[in-house]
């Protein structure tokens, strides 16, 4: 199944970079990034939480670290034995890690910044820099317009029948209403009775 469009890249983007501002290279060298990709993916909340996190500690998801010769941006990508992450030199810093390892923990089947991502990666910036941090992303994910809540319905899980069954009544009934007001109108307007 295919993913669905991204509409929220730019926004994610631009959120991004009114909270941070442009990447700066935390980590020298690719171990020092590795052992806080790792500490994140270890972390018990993180663990608790994500069913990826767990295949990928635990070994049935392969993940391969890579430096990114090549590229300009850090990217994941999911291949049929492993998942690929790259970080190129400008993008080793904390919150784009922590962007990386929130598209791995989102649903393949969610959009690439969509809700899911969003409220996956806002719980990632609250555990690991600090509840502050994730106030001021949230804010400028709010100023760009960027989703991040769940949808907002007044049930939790499928629609039971017998709502589903009450809401057709109710909607046969107003327009069955709706009708008999239109044509009581159009007799006044005519003359007829």
């Amino acid at each position: 199944m295919a993913r669905p469009r991204d509409s929220q890249r730019s926004r994610m983007y631009a959120s991004e970079y009114e909270c941070y501002g442009w990447s700066k290279m935390e980590f020298q060298s690719m171990p020092e990034l590795e052992e806080y990709l790792w500490s994140v993916l270890e972390n018990r909340h993180v663990l608790s939480k994500y069913k990826m996190a767990r295949d990928i500690v635990a070994g049935t998801q392969k993940l391969k670290v890579s430096a990114g010769q090549g590229h300009r941006r850090a990217l994941v990508r999911f291949e049929l034995a492993h998942i690929s992450v790259t970080f190129p030199r400008k993008t080793r810093c904390k919150w784009v890690v922590l962007h990386e390892i929130a598209h791995m923990l989102t649903p393949r089947e969610a959009a690439a910044h969509g809700r899911e991502f969003a409220r996956t990666y806002l719980h990632l910036v609250k555990l690991f820099l600090g509840r502050e941090t994730e106030k001021k992303l949230k804010t400028a994910m709010k100023k760009h317009k960027c989703k991040y809540s769940k949808t907002h319905t007044r049930w939790k899980g499928p629609i039971p029948q017998e709502e589903k069954d009450a809401m057709l009544a109710r909607l046969r009934e107003g327009r069955q209403t709706k009708w008999h007001t239109n044509k009581q109108s159009e007799q006044i307007i005519s003359g007829t009775s």
